[in-house]
């Protein structure tokens, strides 16, 4: 029986927070292995429209997109899910009542209120990310998957993010003073599931790997869930299984030593 193996980007595979901006040759080696006889499936926060070169270079069996409202085995698309217009227009009018900025996204694009806004400006600072790919949002009527919302602090997050609840699901950033922003009661479990039933996995054969608060819920989902070694306290104390730092090779490690692949 096929093992299927879910992993997540940021702060497991990548973490450019700590100037970890390149995916390592082990990682690289663990997705050609797992795909011989296994299906690897990328889970993230990101839209399609985020996923760089250096994630599709990897090819992996599928991917579980959007926290969750997105998922794909191969090429067949097995779940798309969209903001209604209320939770849309809530997204937007908070975060501008606020001084922050938001990030819109369909699939494949992200809509940003204004591309010059300090706290957008910063963000993409810390993030290490390019502008290539964003276009100013023109209050246009597109079916949007996830957004991410952000400021200069910490404490205005926080009474926006109060203000949001009601409309939407809030996942914080532990790095920065912003959140990923989901559709009511979807999480990355919501397309992890998908695909477990889609393809028919036994629960024992499912595996995940994550850092983040947004990935508790596909953890919980899987029969092997993994925490890396940096993962925020909240994942830790839950009986998860643990590997190493994500700078330190963590997923490899953790497939090595469980036999799922062999050592290079």
């Amino acid at each position: 029986m096929k093992k299927l193996v879910f992993c997540d980007i940021d702060g497991t595979i990548l973490d450019g927070s700590r100037g970890m901006n390149e995916i390592s040759f082990k990682t690289k080696y663990a997705f050609e292995q797992l795909k011989k006889e296994d299906y690897i499936v990328v889970a993230s926060g990101r839209c399609r429209g985020l996923l760089d070169r250096k994630i599709t270079d990897l090819d992996p069996s599928g991917y579980v997109l959007c926290n969750g409202a997105y998922a794909q085995i191969g090429d067949k698309e097995v779940l798309k899910l969209h903001f209604s217009k209320q939770a849309q227009d809530k997204i937007k009018e908070i975060t501008i009542k606020y001084n922050g900025f938001y990030i819109m996204e369909t699939l494949d694009h992200m809509y940003v209120d204004s591309l010059t806004s300090d706290s957008f400006s910063a963000f993409m600072h810390g993030w290490g990310r390019v502008l290539e790919g964003f276009r100013e949002d023109e209050r246009n009527d597109e079916k949007y998957l996830i957004a991410m919302i952000g400021f200069m602090d910490k404490e205005t997050l926080h009474k926006a993010s109060e203000e949001l609840k009601e409309y939407v699901d809030i996942f914080d950033h532990k790095q920065f003073s912003s959140c990923d922003v989901n559709i009511k009661g979807v999480n990355k479990a919501t397309g992890v599931k998908k695909l477990i039933e889609y393809l028919n996995v036994p629960l024992e054969d499912t595996y995940c790997f994550g850092d983040g608060i947004n990935d508790l819920e596909m953890l919980e989902a899987v029969g092997h869930p993994v925490i890396v070694a940096n993962c925020v306290d909240a994942l830790k104390g839950r009986g998860f299984e643990e590997t190493d730092d994500v700078l330190d090779d963590g997923f490899y490690n953790y497939l090595v030593a469980n036999k799922l692949i062999k050592a290079i």
